[in-house]
């Protein structure tokens, strides 16, 4: 790693198939228990590209952090006793929470990511500082959230019925922004249900996806993708949330201490994923 205080380093694999790009959604900062976006593996930044696009695209609410702790904890890799710099923190599924949750299977042809690495430029420090040294594993990886209540269960009876109705499934989140040529994990200048078309400012590229190209770019992220994948029922400007208001579904965990200036400087709600600081 390099001294010079306005570059950081990324991974090949953070970027491929429009995954991954700082900041992350919604104008945010990323820290997941002293966790940062280094230590974690690829497919872990792909769980959270699908939940963040799932909960703005096709529930119509911003990432509700409570739900995402309902599913999801942290493990270090690739154990306790030997934890990787890069890489030694992956996102896994509670046990028995998966049934619960779309349908998706990760591919297992991430390998030699490591060495596939590149600097990027922290342009007006816009980017949070990064720690040297591996993940310190944290109480709070575990946490469950609030393991429940009213919101969460409603949100899941949502997720029964995008699956029973549309047959949503992770193909069809990663088909939907896909299609939208947008990054789930980019700097948006709104949420997901707010989009507007092809001339939205969030577009990387104001260009179609080829059916080849979309083809690619799902089973290059995902295993055992059987036909073609749904993605009905989804929220935009155009088709807004019936049964929920966006602005009664928010869970938000505090920011940590080091969130940059230019995180702060948003319209947009600011959304982090932190899990806890014990």
């Amino acid at each position: 790693m390099r001294k010079e205080t306005n570059l950081l380093f990324s991974f090949l694999m953070f970027f491929g198939a429009s995954v991954f790009l700082f900041p992350i959604s919604s104008g945010a900062s990323f820290s997941i228990g002293g966790v940062q976006a280094h230590h974690l593996t690829p497919n872990s930044i792909l769980h959270i590209s699908i939940f963040v696009h799932l909960c703005e695209a096709f529930l119509g609410i911003e990432p509700y952090f409570d739900l995402f702790q309902y599913f999801f904890h942290l493990k270090s890799h690739p154990n306790d006793s030997k934890v990787d710099v890069v890489g030694g923190a992956g996102l896994q599924f509670h046990q028995v929470k998966q049934p619960k949750y779309i349908l998706y299977d990760l591919s297992d042809k991430v390998i030699d990511w490591k060495s596939m690495w590149f600097y990027i430029r922290n342009l007006s420090s816009s980017l949070p500082t990064r720690t040297p040294g591996p993940p310190v594993k944290k109480s709070s990886w575990n946490s469950k959230g609030s393991g429940g209540g009213d919101q969460v269960n409603f949100l899941l009876e949502e997720i029964e019925r995008l699956k029973a109705d549309h047959q949503i499934c992770g193909a069809s989140v990663v088909t939907h922004w896909s299609m939208w040529r947008i990054q789930p994990l980019q700097q948006w200048v709104h949420l997901g249900f707010q989009y507007t078309g092809g001339a939205d400012p969030s577009r990387y590229s104001r260009s179609k996806i080829t059916k080849d190209d979309l083809k690619d770019r799902v089973l290059g992220l995902l295993k055992n993708v059987a036909g073609t994948a749904n993605s009905a029922g989804t929220f935009s400007a155009g088709r807004h949330p019936r049964e929920i208001n966006p602005e009664n579904y928010q869970s938000r965990p505090p920011l940590p201490k080091d969130v940059p200036l230019a995180h702060t400087d948003s319209s947009v709600p600011l959304t982090s994923f932190v899990f806890g600081s014990n």
